[in-house]
């Protein structure tokens, strides 16, 4: 018995196959159409890109002439780089045969010399003064006769100081010399000790060999060619004289760029007044199978981007389901959790609606789940902070108290009551500043403590402490949290004025850098070592409780705590630094953040 054998119908197809069949189709479409399209297109716009690339390489060859006849200019300029031969030049004419012969060979000989120039078109140099000097590789005179006069580039050359161009047609060489064709450069020569004073011209005569060479090194098509026309439209170059009629029209009419089954292209060398003409066969030019694969496959990604918009409508059509998840998919993502995909669906669509609804439930309960967390650790943290805070305050109120009611002491036993009740009342300022310890304060307020604060110091030590408080009026009212300043300049007294005999300065400067309230606290006391300054460093960068040391003068408490602080209230991005120099006194800088909002 023959097994059966049943084709199946497309409405069974899975999804994988039904994407390959019509993926494949639309590409298979894509290809056939861009590679017809291409070919198409090609016709149209080949012409086109083969003109601009010609135009570009005649433009080059232009630009080689314009070098090629910058050296021929060089050339004339020798006899400035020698001294004797200008020294000649400038010398009155010779009175006897002997001098005049001397002058010449002088002269002649530099201009053999010039002549060794490794360049075959150079046909010959001359120097025109209170006579001719001349070398060339033909045994031809500059002119048939002497009369100078009358010659056109001759009397051009003495009235401007720019370089005259003679073409084969005005230059008595070429029709001395028969089939050779001859242009030169003329440059007017000038006295070095005074360039007023005009001693003659000086002529370059060349073939047209250094024009053929770079002419040959513009590679035309084998059915074109490549000319040069003068001003008076006559050729001096062309390499395929079948083309010279479409050279001709070419010039004759500026508008006719092409011919039929050519491209003609165009330029000028201003200096000489010359035309390039550039005549290509376009059945010659075999560059159309490159263009044709480029264009080819440009018109390929095209077409591919076409099927995907084509697939993208299949797709829609035959994932609907699929695009029904994603679209509850993205409801989920605005923080929607209670959606669900209704589906009876028993195919890899249906499970995928399954798994999607058992992950958006487990994905709420973990949510709930992460909330209650985050409350719970979020209120541990901000009674842990607030405990912190409570903490490091405890620390500095009994040792800034039992400071000042020591100096109160003094001052009693001393038998200086004024001064104790001044002492007395300042504590009591103080006091009701500390009041307020766990809030924000006015700096204006602050600094009215430091008042308080070094005014009972001063007392103390008899004047041996000076104090400077320079606070921007401007920044009177911008909150800082109490007690910020008074243990710094604590630390000032007792570690710069206590140890010291002679006279001890503190200032307290404000600033504002970067977003950042800065007040600088300087004392000109005995400062401390790089070892010393190291440890104290590490103490504010220790995380570790300050009330730890056991020595909390010499540990800088007051420092310590100021700055565990201000962490903690605004981050380790602020806080105290130091810098101290022993026997040049030692500066804290304190930052806290600083915004126009707060003022």
């Amino acid at each position: 018995m023959k097994p059966s054998f049943r084709v199946q119908k497309y409405s069974e197809w899975s999804i994988v196959s039904k994407l390959i069949m019509m993926t494949g189709l639309l590409l298979f479409l894509t290809v056939f159409f861009a590679s017809y399209l291409s070919y198409t297109r090609y016709t149209r716009d080949f012409q086109q890109q083969s003109a601009d690339k010609v135009q570009q390489i005649i433009d080059q060859v232009s630009l080689n002439m314009d070098t090629y006849l910058d050296d021929l200019y060089r050339l004339t300029l020798f006899p400035y780089r020698n001294a004797g031969i200008m020294q000649a030049l400038e010398e009155p004419p010779a009175k006897t045969e002997l001098a005049q012969l001397e002058k010449r060979r002088l002269i002649e000989n530099f201009l053999d010399e010039m002549m060794i120039y490794p360049r075959e078109d150079i046909l010959r140099v001359s120097i025109v003064t209170d006579a001719i000097y001349s070398s060339a590789r033909l045994p031809t005179k500059l002119v048939p006769d002497e009369n100078m006069e009358a010659y056109d580039w001759y009397k051009r050359a003495l009235a401007s100081q720019e370089y005259i161009f003679v073409s084969a047609r005005d230059n008595e060489f070429s029709r001395s010399s028969g089939n050779v064709q001859v242009f030169s450069v003329v440059k007017q020569l000038r006295s070095i000790s005074n360039s007023q004073h005009i001693l003659g011209v000086i002529k370059a005569d060349a073939n047209y060999k250094g024009i053929e060479d770079i002419m040959e090194k513009a590679k035309m098509s084998e059915g074109g060619g490549l000319f040069i026309l003068d001003e008076q439209r006559e050729f001096i170059y062309a390499s395929n004289p079948m083309h010279k009629n479409i050279a001709l029209s070419v010039l004759s009419d500026r508008n006719a760029a092409s011919h039929k089954g050519y491209i003609v292209n165009s330029t000028t060398i201003p200096r000489m007044q010359w035309h390039i003409v550039a005549v290509n066969s376009i059945s010659d030019m075999n560059r159309e199978a490159i263009r044709t694969r480029n264009n080819a496959l440009l018109l390929s990604i095209s077409g591919a981007l076409i099927a995907l918009i084509v697939l993208v409508l299949l797709v829609r059509h035959f994932l609907k389901p699929l695009l029904a998840i994603v679209k509850l998919m993205k409801e989920v993502e605005l923080g929607r959790l209670d959606v669900t995909f209704q589906s009876n669906r028993r195919d890899e669509m249906g499970y995928l609606g399954y798994a999607f609804n058992r992950l958006v439930g487990r994905i709420g309960e973990m949510l709930r789940e992460n909330t209650s967390l985050v409350k719970e650790v979020y209120e541990s943290r901000l009674l842990q902070q607030e405990a912190q805070i409570n903490a490091l305050f405890s620390q500095i109120q009994p040792h800034f108290i039992f400071n000042t009611l020591n100096l109160i002491s003094l001052s009693m036993q001393s038998g200086k009551s004024g001064q104790a009740i001044q002492h007395i009342n300042g504590l009591s300022s103080i006091l009701r500043g500390m009041s307020q310890w766990d809030k924000e304060i006015p700096l204006r307020q602050e600094i009215e403590l430091l008042h308080a604060y070094l005014g009972i110091q001063s007392s103390r030590y008899e004047g041996r402490l000076h104090y400077r408080i320079d606070i921007d009026p401007s920044l009177a009212d911008y909150p800082v949290p109490a007690l910020l300043l008074q243990p710094v300049v604590e630390n000032a007294v007792v570690h710069g004025c206590e140890r010291k005999k002679e006279p001890t300065t503190i200032s307290v400067v404000s600033s504002i850098r970067d977003g950042r309230l800065l007040i600088v606290l300087q004392d000109d006391g005995p400062g401390m070592d790089g070892d010393a300054l190291l440890q104290l460093r590490r103490k504010l960068d220790d995380s570790e409780d300050a009330g730890g040391s056991a020595d909390r003068r010499h540990a800088g408490i007051g420092l310590i705590n100021v700055n565990k602080r201000i962490k903690v209230k605004y981050g380790d991005a602020y806080g105290l630094s130091v810098a101290s120099a022993l026997s040049e006194g030692t500066t804290v800088t304190l930052a806290i953040p600083y915004t126009a909002a707060k003022e």
